[in-house]
């Protein structure tokens, strides 16, 4: 899919940002709603219910999005062979570990923190690509990463969410950056798949991530089951739990994720990106209005420093393309 040029603020017709900003919103209160449902409920017992509900809407997503453009092979692309083991270890990232990692994190430092923190995932994927798509190391790379944990040690050090443990927090801090880690290797993977050559039958982004959702879900199970049979009663969600847990489901990650896309396709991937970061302004609202946590000068200053490490570090990335 080519960049399309630009020709002014609402490239696309206003819709389609109003859409962009209702995905950054929506990212951005998936933080407090896995902060609400972290210190709720056991951690991967939420994912595994969160991708119960994914799953069929994705699915359901993949065979309208596809029907009709798959002649004389299956509706609904069914991964065999080697690109089934391809996007298994996909899911065992994209899934499975970010989930995990995710609800943990959660669990231990505010929502804000975190989606500043997780701001830092695209460094991840460039200095990841070095490894796994064979890109190139560059001082430029090197010290946008150098920058960018320098942000991140200002959020972790210096924030205002005081009322959380310094030690508490500071795992949590950690488990998202493993998070956003494991998100940027899946995201190399992914690439691996669509940038591939020969392959007969190459799936769409959307099957891979149908696909690696379903996967990923199949690995929670055996940790959900084990939830569920340690804390009986308590393993189920109330009223409440049960909104966030929909929410986070159906809105945060299928709709936000089908918006997201036709962002890319009507007015291209880095007009769409830019949204992005708006979501650690909506986790900090979020967290907030909903979790009545503490803002301060070290989002501030973290963040555009984040921001900074990143921007160095995509266009080491884009270099290496060239």
């Amino acid at each position: 899919m080519g960049e399309r040029a630009s020709s002014g603020f609402f490239d696309g017709g206003i819709a389609i940002h109003l859409k962009l900003l209702f995905v950054a919103a929506s990212w951005g209160l998936a933080w407090a709603a896995g902060r609400e449902l972290a210190l709720a409920l056991p951690e991967a017992i939420v994912a595994w219910y969160r991708y119960a509900i994914t799953i069929p809407l994705f699915f359901i997503w993949m065979y309208f999005k596809e029907r009709g453009s798959r002649e004389g092979k299956s509706a609904i692309y069914i991964p065999r062979g080697e690109m089934f083991w391809k996007i298994a270890w996909v899911s065992f990232f994209s899934t499975f570990l970010y989930q995990l990692f995710f609800m943990h994190g959660m669990a231990r430092t505010a929502a804000g923190d975190a989606s500043i923190l997780i701001t830092f995932n695209p460094a991840f994927t460039a200095l990841l690509a070095i490894p796994l798509l064979h890109r190139k190391l560059s001082r430029n790379l090197v010290f946008g990463l150098i920058v960018g944990l320098a942000g991140v040690g200002i959020v972790t050090g210096w924030s205002p969410n005081t009322d959380i443990p310094m030690n508490q927090r500071l795992l949590g801090d950690f488990l998202i950056m493993c998070a956003a880690a494991s998100w940027a290797v899946s995201t190399n993977l992914i690439k691996q798949i669509l940038e591939s050559d020969g392959i007969e039958d190459k799936p769409s982004t959307i099957a891979i991530v149908a696909w690696s959702s379903f996967f990923g879900w199949l690995l929670l199970t055996p940790l959900a089951a084990f939830d569920f049979i340690t804390f009986g009663n308590a393993a189920i969600p109330d009223t409440e739990g049960w909104i966030w847990i929909f929410y986070l489901a159906s809105i945060s990650t299928v709709l936000a994720y089908a918006w997201f896309a036709d962002g890319v396709d009507k007015i291209g991937a880095t007009a769409s990106a830019t949204y992005v970061y708006l979501v650690p302004f909506f986790g900090i609202l979020s967290g907030v209005l909903v979790l009545n946590e503490s803002i301060g000068l070290s989002f501030v200053i973290g963040f555009v420093l984040i921001l900074i490490g990143v921007k160095l570090s995509q266009q080491s990335s884009n270099e290496a393309l060239t």
